[in-house]
């Protein structure tokens, strides 16, 4: 790893060393997910933002694929057969410690055990730019927060009367996409209205030893639309989202499986309101969402080491979220944001099945019995002096029907030297309530008390926008207090969930980012250093997560039609465990490195109609996310789109 280190720092100083510059200028971002409105190049943060031009060069991604490619990010299970679990871990940060939005408000999936939402349920196709803030955000967004928050911001009408989009791709394991829309404005109503399918034979999920592993497939379909109207200066609008998909499963690590199926999907709908003027806005945003999931393992075929014969299982949650809030511009320097949100969750699950010991039904979960609500305050308040020092400083109260109440804060101090220099620091606190499922499942306790986390930032930017030049640097350290953790116990139910652990995480993110001419060039490293620690027990690495991680993405305009871009990847050697059904032991287990290049390119034909091709895993790599599990040979997408 020195020598990568030694590249790296090599390929910055002679990148940089080439004299000859961009014409056209980066383009400044107005970032929302702030809450305070602010242009990306203004912000005091560790941040990423994600636009439009990104997502269409890397057409035929998953969003987890896109995000893999992020500096501070790793995804667990990117690049497995379709509809696979995937686990998102920014620095270092537990699946459920990042928290997903989608326009601003929090995706959740309570009937999980971390409420974590499932990634698979997202529709990139309309999404049109992403927006990621690192580090504690529970002051604007409250629970889970706690490694940082990923806004994926949804397209907007057309300005046009009517204007259809058609996109169809095909590739590898016989993947199908298509993606049908109509976006415009019909009197005074602005619309956006779409149906994406996928459908995918995929590849075996478990590694085996048969013969002729089943393919794990994956179908998917989503429909949304969005319809806006304004009021004068109040603008409303309403949107609708469902999704539903069907993914074949394997038993487990090594344990094939050929009828173990996965079905769920998620209904959401709400409405947002905006009332602004020069130097006074309000927002509010509602939203239900519900999801649905149910896990079906029939008896036709049976894997050697499976633990029943046939089993299965539903869960369904009922999440609802209100939030409130406004800003206003105090003085040219001084901002101020106030604002209130009030949650409520529910769950209900059933479990059967048939086994070496006989029928085994767990006890039944019902909403009336499992369920919470959390109300909350907050405020930040962002200082700018004419001198280049500002500040921001916020804070939330926050109230939980079953633990009682909390506060997490957050300061921000920073200095802007010059117009393209800024210096920062970070510490804020916060924190992730109890599920609803380590409350009452079985498993459940009523006296657990919210996760609680300490981060700290140290950073630097520098945005060069004569030269298209952006350089940043990160210096992260997170501890994480009171985390949630499952204690054994030696009668039934033989476990509880108890506030026994405690986790750290520090690290240092780099990234750097440069357009010569028809070339553009981002490269960046995170190195990622941390522990999970159990009470009266020692210390174990973090699974899953590499030590060291780069990316290397190099993008060339052939012309102004066809483009061509290439992104490298290298993930060091990893930590990792898996159940052994033979010995009925935990086996801890060291996942080699791996390197990955993959190829994109893109023509535009005329100004509606672009080709694309995306070739991934181009060395055909045989690597590891997950011990037991597949990851993606060389693959092939192609397809066509118009707009």
């Amino acid at each position: 790893m020195i020598r990568l280190s030694r590249l790296f720092f090599v390929t910055l100083l002679c990148v940089n060393s080439l004299s000859i510059f961009a014409q056209q200028l980066l383009p400044e971002i107005k970032v929302i997910t702030t809450k305070l409105p602010q242009k990306e190049n203004q912000m005091a943060k560790s941040a990423i933002i994600l636009g439009d031009s990104i997502l269409r060069m890397h057409t035929g991604w998953s969003v987890t694929e896109l995000l893999q490619k992020q500096v501070g990010i790793s995804v667990a299970g990117a690049f497995q057969t379709p509809g696979s679990n995937q686990s998102i871990f920014m620095r270092g940060g537990n699946a459920g410690q990042t928290l997903l939005l989608l326009d601003g408000i929090p995706l959740y999936d309570p009937s999980s055990p971390e409420s974590n939402f499932d990634v698979n349920l997202i529709n990139l196709e309309n999404i049109e730019r992403i927006e990621i803030l690192k580090g504690g955000q529970s002051t604007l967004y409250g629970s889970d927060a706690i490694a940082g928050v990923i806004n994926l911001i949804s397209k907007n009408p057309e300005s046009a009367k009517v204007k259809p989009s058609i996109k169809l791709a095909y590739g590898s394991f016989n993947t199908i996409n298509a993606t049908v829309g109509l976006s415009g404005k019909m009197s005074k109503i602005a619309y956006n209205i779409g149906v994406n399918s996928l459908k995918s034979d995929g590849f075996s999920s478990a590694v085996s030893n048969l013969s002729k592993p089943e393919n794990d497939g994956f179908v998917k379909n989503n429909y949304h639309f969005k319809l806006d109207r304004n009021f004068g200066k109040i603008k409303v609008n309403v949107y609708g989202n469902y999704t539903k998909n069907q993914s074949d499963l394997d038993a487990g690590a090594f344990l094939e499986d050929k009828d173990y199926t996965f079905n769920t999907s998620n209904l959401q709908y709400g409405l947002g309101l905006d009332y602004e003027k020069e130097k006074f806005t309000i927002h509010l945003k509602a939203n239900t969402s519900k999801v649905e999931r149910s896990f079906v393992n029939d008896s036709t075929f049976v894997a050697d080491g499976a633990y029943d014969i046939f089993s299965i299982s539903s869960f369904k949650s009922n999440a609802n979220f209100a939030d409130l809030y406004g800003n206003l511009t105090l003085t040219s320097n001084v901002n101020l944001l106030i604002g209130t949100d009030f949650r409520n969750q529910s769950i209900a699950q059933t479990y059967f099945s048939i086994g070496a010991f006989g029928p085994f039904e767990d006890i039944p979960l019902n909403a009336n019995q499992a369920n919470i609500n959390n109300g909350s305050f907050y405020s930040a308040l962002n200082l700018n002096s004419k001198m280049g020092l500002g500040l921001e400083l916020g804070g939330r109260y926050n109230l939980h029907s079953t633990y009682g109440s909390n506060f997490s804060y957050n300061i921000n101090p920073f200095w802007r030297l010059n117009n393209a220099l800024t210096v920062f620091g970070v510490y804020s606190t916060s924190f992730k309530n109890p599920s609803l499922y380590q409350l009452y499942s079985p498993y459940g306790n009523l006296d657990l008390t919210p996760e609680s986390v300490g981060s700290f930032d140290l950073g630097l930017k520098y945005e060069n926008r004569e030269k298209n030049m952006d350089l940043s640097f990160t210096f992260f350290d997170r501890k994480h207090k009171n985390k949630i953790g499952f204690a054994s116990l030696n009668t039934a139910p033989y476990g509880i969930y108890e506030n026994i652990d405690f986790q750290n995480a520090k690290g240092i993110e780099m990234s750097y980012i440069q357009s010569i001419g028809d070339v553009s060039l981002n490269i960046n490293y995170t190195y990622l250093q941390g522990f999970l620690g159990v009470k009266g027990a020692e210390r174990k690495a973090l699974l899953r997560r590499p030590r060291n991680q780069a990316n290397l993405s190099l993008a060339y305009s052939v012309s102004e039609k066809f483009n061509l871009s290439a992104n490298y990847q290298f993930q060091s050697k990893r930590n990792d465990s898996f159940y052994d059904s033979q010995t009925y032991s935990t086996v801890d287990v060291i996942l080699d490195p791996f390197h990955l290049v993959d190829f994109n390119l893109h023509y535009k034909i005329n100004s509606s109609l672009r080709t694309f091709v995306s070739l991934n895993n181009v060395l055909n790599q045989t690597y590891t996310e997950i011990y037991g599990y597949n990851s993606a040979p060389i693959n092939i997408k192609f397809g066509i789109s118009y707009n």
